[in-house]
């Protein structure tokens, strides 16, 4: 027989029933406010949902004086040379330079295959406890020079695939991103492309542009590619990236600020995407920059395309959170 246990306390009780009593005003308030008072979404039948819970100073649609800014910035920089898309979420209203410049996506192919390996996940092909072997093909000479975490595990090694995922989105991390590819057919690559219309993302050189690339971010926005939980998984570990040298530059530290970026500097390619989670003023931003290969991080073109995205970036944020 199991020993008695011990009553609760008089105190015990009253916290419970009092977490209990908040929690249920919370959620009174909350469906009030939903569905009655001046959000009755009764009333509004043909309204899109949203409408009834995010309030109207946080449905942005003038965003001319931001558009007139990038254009003078990229300009300045050389047109010619960048792609650049930013859309605000909660209206669509959207601001494009460059949008017939395909460029490399470096790095930013790796977020597509993430998409793809969660989603035989979803359909129970894999999960996410199951292992990949590491083998001696998988630490190319591009894993090297990148310096991934999995270069120090020895050929033989076994990984998860909820950890090569984790790698492959925080840390950019080549090896994963070789392993996870060399076990995956090329339909299940073809499944996310036909999916979610990306047909035009890549040309047939394998660029993308800015404002294509985009709509990749919107599709784990609105999850309507993978389950919420697996969508929040994959916004989760690229809001834990490791790098923030380019757009995350004028993101403060307590904004969400889930992105990929990439980088190869031989080819003079410069490229970051991701959703800014201004508190109910979501927007999604993405540069990329091709200019002449150097192959050294401090060179003066490195450099200004840091520069660059740091003042691109500071000009979206400045605009959603401070107009009303």
């Amino acid at each position: 027989m199991k020993e008695n246990q011990p009553g609760k306390t008089t105190a015990e009780r009253v916290v419970i029933a009092l977490l209990i009593c908040t929690n249920l005003v919370t959620a009174g308030f909350y469906f009030y406010e939903l569905y009655s008072h001046d959000h009755d979404i009764n009333a509004y039948p043909l309204i899109d949902v949203s409408r009834h819970i995010i309030p109207q100073e946080n449905f942005i649609v003038n965003i001319q004086p931001l558009r007139e800014e990038l254009n003078r910035m990229s300009t300045e920089f050389g047109e010619g040379s960048l792609s650049l898309y930013v859309e605000f979420l909660n209206t669509g209203a959207n601001i494009s330079v460059g949008k017939d410049n395909y460029i490399w996506p470096v790095s930013l192919a790796k977020l597509p295959l993430a998409i793809a390996v969660m989603k035989k996940v979803e359909t129970g092909e894999w999960t996410l406890a199951n292992e990949l072997v590491l083998l001696e093909n998988d630490r190319n000479a591009k894993s090297g020079d990148s310096k991934d975490p999995l270069l120090e595990f020895p050929i033989g090694t076994r990984f998860t695939i909820e950890k090569l995922l984790e790698e492959l989105l925080v840390n950019s991390d080549n090896t994963a991103y070789n392993i996870l590819l060399r076990n995956m057919h090329n339909d299940d690559i073809e499944v996310v492309i036909e999916e979610l219309g990306l047909e035009e993302l890549f040309t047939p050189d394998g660029k993308v542009s800015a404002k294509e690339y985009s709509r990749i971010f919107r599709s784990l926005y609105t999850s309507s590619f993978l389950k919420r939980a697996n969508s929040q998984m994959i916004l989760t570990w690229l809001d834990a990236s490791t790098f923030n040298d380019f757009l995350a530059q004028s993101v403060p530290e307590n904004i969400p600020f889930p992105h990929k970026y990439g980088e190869n500097l031989s080819l003079g390619v410069y490229a970051d995407s991701g959703i800014v989670y201004v508190p109910g003023r979501p927007y999604m931003i993405s540069v990329m920059i091709k200019m002449p290969g150097t192959g050294t991080p401090n060179s003066t073109e490195t450099a200004r395309a840091r520069e660059f995205m740091r003042q691109v970036s500071g000009a979206a944020y400045t605009y959603f959170s401070a107009v009303k």
